[in-house]
């Protein structure tokens, strides 16, 4: 199990610094700004291979917390510290899945209206 987690913990901050990579630096800000016909200019948008990426990382990490979850069934019914913490792991990790399934359709979203 601690090889799941560890699987997953490096997918979400490869995720999530993909992600933090889009965002202009602060040394960038006070450079002149090419103007740009939507809200993300050429470099930062979204190509379909990333778009592919990410959805095969946010159904992995969908599987991972499956089997969390049902490993954590399999765990005594009397509510441990040991065991709420498991189940506060799993919310957590429910929380960082949605939220790269939201930026997922947003950027689906994105490149939709573009064509």
């Amino acid at each position: 199990m601690k090889s799941h987690f560890g699987i997953a913990v490096i997918v979400v901050w490869f995720a999530l610094n993909l992600f933090s990579q889009q965002k202009p630096t602060s040394s960038r800000q006070h450079e002149p700004q090419p103007a740009s016909t939507g809200p993300m200019t050429t470099a930062a948008k979204p190509d379909s291979e990333d778009i592919e990426q990410l959805r095969g990382d946010v159904q992995r990490l969908r599987v991972l917390l499956n089997q969390m979850r049902n490993n954590l069934a399999f765990v005594q019914t009397s509510q441990t510290p040991l065991k709420h913490q498991f189940e506060l792991e799993g919310d957590a990790w429910q929380v960082i899945v949605d939220q790269m399934d939201r930026r997922l359709k947003r950027m689906e979203s994105d490149t939709g209206s573009r064509h």
